[in-house]
């Protein structure tokens, strides 16, 4: 809106081109003001003929613009707010407070595309000989394998031990070692040494008769594989319901049950007394879960049901 009021000698001259309720009230203090300028102007001037002059004033033009928000012609700009990121992008952040049923199935996991290599168009050059892991290498050659955690088993002479030792890197805290010999006077009998070389462990030797394999039960007798079955179970952190501990060892315990190659069932005879005593279970029951496990098969084969019962029968003794 715009109020354009001239002023001249004799009186106050108005030019409205729009006006509302709030704009009048303005206009009419506006018109008391000129009116008094035009009477001050006018008793000046009046004075000032006195002298024999006449002073001519010049018309003042005074022009208003209304900004207020009523009128759409001369409102404001309207400034345009920034809507947020998320607006923008149109994304919907959603918060599940509720908890959905657990599921133990397994869940595939997907693979980012970003991270599949792609194949080579060129072989790789090496400049190396491939030699076959250390791993490999100690399961071709002793069958080591570990069936529990913290029990060993392997194949090695009597001067070869130190040297499975050394290269399995196991730091083997006890040895259990089957010797057959064929000198009848030391049949049957049994040591504990600790040994002092690289593989510093104790050991308890059990020498059996190196013929009479056959048919498929082991060699030790009775009083040895008893002997074994109370040095696995006072060695190994387990609990049994037979004989319960109170207080597991407190150091890390690695055990190994070494023979020479061809002696498995005499190896196993001692594991499946430990763990039939130990468990409550069969013998026969041991072997089987033995089996259905992914081990050498050199630990599976060569047992007889006789074999098995007598393991069973050396478990069972309290």
């Amino acid at each position: 809106m715009v109020i354009v009021a001239t002023l001249s000698f004799d009186n106050v001259m108005w030019t409205e081109s729009y006006c509302d309720s709030t704009i009048k009230d303005k206009c009419t203090e506006l018109r008391f003001v000129l009116r008094f300028l035009n009477f001050s102007v006018f008793t000046s001037s009046s004075s000032s003929s006195s002298f024999g002059r006449t002073r001519a004033v010049p018309s003042l033009i005074i022009i208003m613009t209304a900004t207020n928000a009523s009128n759409p012609a001369f409102a404001h700009p309207h400034f345009r707010t920034r809507r947020p990121l998320r607006e923008r992008c149109s994304i919907r952040l959603t918060v599940q407070t509720s908890l959905k049923q657990s599921s133990r199935r397994p869940v595939a996991r997907r693979t980012n595309v970003s991270q599949v290599t792609q194949p080579r168009t060129h072989p790789e050059r090496t400049n190396f000989i491939h030699n076959d892991t250390p791993f490999d290498y100690l399961s071709h050659h002793y069958h080591l394998q570990e069936l529990l955690q913290g029990l060993y088993v392997a194949f090695a002479d009597a001067d070869q031990v130190d040297r499975l030792c050394l290269e399995a890197g196991v730091p083997f805290s006890h040895v259990l070692r089957i010797e057959p010999v064929e000198d009848a006077a030391t049949l049957g009998s049994r040591n504990e040494e600790t040994m002092n070389g690289v593989c510093r462990a104790q050991k308890l030797t059990l020498k059996c008769p190196r013929q009479g394999r056959s048919n498929g039960c082991t060699t030790l007798s009775a009083s040895q594989l008893l002997a074994g079955r109370d040095y696995l179970s006072l060695i190994m952190p387990y609990m049994s319901d037979s004989v319960p501990k109170t207080l597991a060892p407190s150091f890390n315990v690695k055990l190994l049950i070494v023979a020479p190659a061809g002696c498995a069932v005499d190896v196993i005879s001692v594991v499946i007394c430990y763990l039939a005593f130990s468990s409550g279970h069969h013998a026969e029951t041991v072997m089987e879960y033995i089996e259905e496990e992914e081990y050498d098969e050199v630990w599976k084969r060569g047992f007889s049901r006789e074999g098995l019962d007598f393991v069973d029968r050396i478990a069972r003794i309290l």
